[in-house]
């Protein structure tokens, strides 16, 4: 049976924080760093990144090019390569099926195979990536079935790869084609399904529209989102488009130069967002369900990973940066039911502090005495 669309309901942040917190832990970031080894030096991609998800939680995963959004989503499906490394931290996967949990840092490959597909599985941003253009889709979906579970037969493992593909509103006729002979919104919509084929409990998305038109887009949002309700999988989905997240995210975690900036639940980032970086992706991006606005881009590129600037890695191209904002980085602080790592608003600086940052005083930073401030 085709799933239909999941009604647009914008909750409010009350009933998303309720909803998450009757729901158990599936997977808890602690300090994860992630280099690439370069001749130059190491780049620092994902740099002490914290992060909690929730069973059946979407979590947007936002930032420009270079922010490392894609290197955390490669590093939670232990999928990075060398000169990619996991440097420090924990990714402490709980089962549910109330084992203990465990940390997938210290996985090796062979253990990770009893996690892939069945517990973690992963659609990236090209489908014909993923997909085998000279297998047929069917095969590709029974050998993926009958290699994480061998018991079952090869006739119940089409007939559930044809109950997939309807899922995403494809026919199962298609299940003869090649990946070739699929529209790209097609394939995309394939390759999402077939992340489903062994009912995993986390789907890793990387930028999973990006290749498709807005209205394609917009089909296969509907039906992950339809997908994801009946089925009550997590999600982290990963974009540089904070206003497609706002619409489909539970939270969202925004990172800049390789670190999380901001997180909040996508209520809070689209009215009220602690963090200036946050507030400026969301005045870049067209509104998907709102009144036609003014943007404005962000001025400046974002930081050279080898060569970040001193203290906050936004200040050179933020317009509230205050002495301190150049000096010291700002630390990842809870603050109104989120985080913030900004000085303006995660509460490291006093009242007055705060308002002696703002506004300086007139001699150079120095009292009525000679002393500096």
């Amino acid at each position: 049976m085709t799933l239909t669309t999941v009604p647009q309901h914008l909750e409010t942040e009350a009933e998303i924080i309720s909803r998450l917190e009757d729901s158990p832990v599936l997977l808890d970031v602690r300090g994860l760093c992630v280099d690439y080894v370069t001749e130059a030096g190491n780049i620092r991609a994902c740099d002490d990144v914290d992060l909690t998800l929730r069973r059946g939680e979407i979590l947007g995963v936002a930032g420009e090019s270079a922010s490392g959004k894609s290197t955390l989503l490669n590093a939670l499906g232990r999928l990075q390569r060398m000169p990619a490394a996991t440097s420090a931290g924990e990714i402490r996967f709980h089962p549910t099926d109330g084992t203990e949990p465990v940390d997938l840092v210290g996985l090796t490959e062979d253990e990770l195979a009893a996690y892939r597909w069945t517990k973690i599985s992963v659609v990236m941003q090209s489908a014909m990536a993923s997909l085998n253009p000279v297998i047929r889709l069917g095969e590709q979906f029974t050998d993926v079935i009958r290699t994480h579970n061998p018991r079952i037969r090869q006739a119940e493992a089409r007939a559930q790869a044809a109950e997939l593909l309807t899922m995403v509103g494809i026919s199962a006729d298609r299940l003869t084609a090649f990946p070739f002979q699929l529209s790209g919104g097609m394939q995309q919509r394939a390759l999402i399904a077939l992340s489903l084929a062994c009912d995993p409990d986390l789907v890793l998305m990387d930028e999973p529209t990006t290749a498709v038109d807005v209205v394609m887009q917009r089909q296969i949002l509907d039906q992950v989102l339809a997908a994801q309700e009946r089925l009550g999988f997590a999600v982290v989905f990963v974009t540089h488009d904070l206003s497609l997240l706002l619409e489909i995210s539970d939270r969202i975690a925004i990172m800049y130069g390789g670190k999380v900036v901001e997180v909040g639940t996508a209520a809070r980032l689209h009215s009220t967002a602690k963090h200036p970086y946050t507030r400026a992706l969301r005045n870049a991006f067209p509104p998907l369900s709102e009144p036609v606005r003014r943007l404005s881009g962000i001025p400046g590129s974002p930081p050279d990973l080898l060569d970040l600037p001193p203290g906050c890695s936004f200040a050179p191209r933020c317009a509230a940066a205050m002495p301190i904002c150049h000096q010291r980085v700002p630390e990842l602080r809870d603050i109104d039911q989120g985080r913030s790592a900004c000085f303006l608003t995660n509460g490291e600086l006093s009242e007055q502090e705060l308002a002696v940052q703002q506004h300086p005083p007139l001699n150079g930073g120095h009292d009525e005495e000679g002393e500096a401030l």
